[in-house]
């Protein structure tokens, strides 16, 4: 009897290390699995809520200004880090953020948010913000290409006569 009672503390205990050992390898990957499907839910949800369109373009001898507006449903933060494509249709590059954006630094672009309805320095949903673009070189008439794409990679993209 004594010996029955001994076998089964022994497999008992078996069992239990066992079942620890398979919690300790399970319980990390159906963590990572889900921390994963809970970032990816959030950055889906942040690109379904923000929106852009070009919604006006216009030009001196030297520079190009484009109106963006927010049309989608959240703030959008980091405007500088959008990359931003301008030039001669099927002749354009990309053109670097410069906050300060000078003859000397060009080509590069800046931006001011136009209507900024409660001043905060943030492109709140339906404000609009103005692209000043130095391309570096007089602008020639022509047909020119503008492609904005924000930091999350929602993008508008539009054609203009010069």
């Amino acid at each position: 009897m004594a010996e029955s009672v001994i076998t089964v503390s022994i497999i008992t205990i078996a069992c239990v290390i066992c079942a620890t050992m398979l919690v300790s390898a399970v319980y990390p990957a159906v963590n990572r699995a889900t921390s994963s499907m809970v970032s990816t839910n959030q950055l889906l949800t942040e690109r379904i809520q923000t929106g852009c369109e070009i919604i006006a373009e216009a030009n001196n001898s030297s520079y190009a200004y484009i109106w963006v507006k927010n049309t989608g449903s959240r703030a959008i933060p980091q405007i500088d880090k959008s990359d931003l494509f301008f030039g001669e249709l099927n002749n354009f590059r990309r053109i670097p953020f410069d906050s300060a954006c000078t003859a000397a630094s060009s080509p590069c672009w800046n931006y001011r948010i136009e209507n900024d309805n409660n001043d905060n320095d943030k492109w709140d949903v339906g404000e609009t913000i103005n692209i000043t673009i130095n391309n570096g070189e007089e602008l020639t008439p022509g047909e020119y290409y503008i492609h904005i794409v924000l930091y999350n990679g929602i993008s508008d993209e539009d054609r203009f006569s010069i």
